[in-house]
């Protein structure tokens, strides 16, 4: 029971953000927009909820997650034309939408992507999960400890949770990679950011709705 209890706070916002589209498309054709303003408040609302827990999470300044985050996005784009995606293509546009509501739209995309995805896939994965799978008692389990298995499963997970499987494996194996070297989740949690907001950037600029 104590190991449910102290999973909570990892498994509780990362359900939220991955069950909502998909649980709202089962009532309503086109999920994609209204899905991603609610799971980004109610995932948010998790994360602001638990945060005083989350004593793993220390951010410093980190060139190395920074530049490992822009590996990350040149990655993500640069390959992504050479191998099959999972599932169908998705097309995160904001400007379908006119005026104000775009913008807004537009603003909770942003935040989702850069602030709120970030924390709870790190805290999901590279903070639970590589840790559990060391031990139940994963709390006691410094951030950062390796051991193949659970290098090999997180980046099996993390990779194919996305339906770009091929730059995601990738991101996974850079992202345990700065974990084992910062011993850190707060690096991750920046490189995270970073290649998300330089994908962001890319796509609000070049129109690659796609990537979204």
């Amino acid at each position: 029971m104590g190991v449910i209890r102290k999973s909570l706070k990892y498994i509780i916002p990362f359900v939220i953000y991955m069950a909502i589209t998909p649980l709202l498309g089962l009532f309503i054709k086109e999920p994609m927009y209204a899905g991603y303003i609610i799971k980004t408040f109610l995932a948010t609302g998790a994360i602001v909820y638990y945060w005083k827990q989350y004593k793993e999470i220390r951010f410093r300044m980190d060139l190395a997650a920074i530049f490992t985050g822009i590996i990350i996005f040149i990655v993500w784009v640069g390959i992504d034309r050479f191998y099959p995606h999972l599932g169908e293509p998705s097309s995160f546009n904001p400007f379908v939408f006119g005026g104000m509501q775009a913008v807004l739209i537009l603003m909770i995309k942003l935040f989702g992507a850069v602030i709120t995805a970030p924390i709870i896939e790190e805290l999901f994965v590279r903070s639970f999960l590589i840790r559990f799978i060391i031990s139940e008692n994963f709390d006691k389990v410094k951030i950062g400890a390796y051991t193949l298995s659970s290098f090999i499963i997180t980046v099996l997970f993390f990779g194919f949770s996305h339906n770009r499987w091929l730059a995601g494996l990738i991101t996974a194996i850079l992202l345990n990679l700065l974990l084992y070297r910062r011993k850190n989740l707060g690096s991750c949690i920046i490189a995270h950011s970073v290649a998300n907001l330089c994908l962001a950037a890319f796509v609000i600029y070049t129109g690659s709705w796609q990537f979204w």
